[in-house]
């Protein structure tokens, strides 16, 4: 039995144990069987659900790496993420921030990374941002984070479906056709072929969401509240001020994610030039391209 089997089969043991708990129950409760990270306060906040860390025969028991769609996926960090996308059934602590599921997604990831960056204890060999991003948004957790967020939209479609039938539904298609349906779903990419035509704008929407991230989860951290506007890229790349968290960090972070997405989706190579500030394109552009290659 293949790890991915295992875990579906534990999950439909959860749904039958009790037919009348929601997706959203089902969802928040698997979280217990992750790590106790995705237990924390956070998590409480963010879905609206307490759940504890659960230990006994079945600790940790979701606390692996599976195949899904073709892609090594940290099932831990998509049972996570998939418990803040699908729809809460009563208003929420979140719902009065800018908070919203990609925060505790891929967005989550990527600002994390940077925080992550910037306040590594003083080293003689600190380790590059480049390297945090890998390091703490891999593509395990990329391809975690996708899942959520398409697994997620097939339980809120109104139908009635399980959290396992829904896993098994993605899992049906290709990695890269399930990327595409992402990229259309959520920015609302426009794909001819294999060419996406509004790279500009999705990157500009990725950038717009880790800067709130970046905002909300380090807001009593001096370091990021004395930047003005973490989003804005300067016209100029050598303009930014490289000492102090500026938005060409957020730019490498969304580039980051676009690599994993058009590499993985299979997409044609990309060079364009960035939105000076996500939300306003009628701004204008950076005066140089960037580069996502396949």
């Amino acid at each position: 039995m293949s790890q991915l089997a295992a875990a579906l089969e534990f999950i439909q043991q959860i749904e039958r144990e009790d037919p009348r708990m929601s997706a959203y129950e089902i969802a928040n409760h698997l979280r217990g069987y992750t790590k106790p990270d995705y237990t924390s306060r956070l998590w409480t906040l963010a879905t609206g659900y307490n759940q504890k860390y659960i230990t006994g025969q079945f600790q940790g028991k979701l606390h692996l790496d599976v195949c899904m769609s073709g892609q090594i996926t940290d099932f831990a960090h998509f049972i996570a993420s998939l418990s803040d996308q699908i729809n809460q059934p009563k208003f929420n602590w979140s719902d009065l921030t800018s908070w919203t599921a990609d925060h505790t997604s891929w967005a989550g990831d990527i600002g994390s990374a940077i925080i992550f960056y910037y306040l590594q204890p003083d080293t003689t060999q600190p380790i590059s941002l480049k390297e945090t991003l890998n390091r703490l948004a891999n593509n395990a957790d990329y391809t975690a984070d996708i899942a959520a967020y398409l697994v997620g939209g097939i339980i809120n479609s109104g139908e009635q479906t399980t959290i396992s039938a829904a896993i098994s539904q993605y899992n049906y298609l290709s990695y890269a056709d399930n990327i595409k349906l992402f990229l259309k779903k959520r920015f609302r990419a426009m794909i001819s072929g294999n060419k996406l035509n509004n790279p500009a704008g999705i990157e500009a929407e990725i950038r717009r969401s880790v800067s709130t991230y970046i905002r909300l989860y380090s807001s009593g951290t001096d370091l990021f509240k004395s930047v003005g506007n973490l989003g804005k890229l300067q016209a100029k790349l050598e303009w930014e001020n490289t000492k102090q968290p500026n938005a060409s960090d957020l730019l490498q972070g969304s580039l980051h994610f676009f690599t994993h997405i058009i590499q993985q989706g299979g997409l044609d190579n990309l060079n364009f030039k960035p939105y000076q500030r996500p939300g306003l394109p009628w701004l204008g552009t950076v005066d140089y391209y960037v580069d996502v290659l396949n």
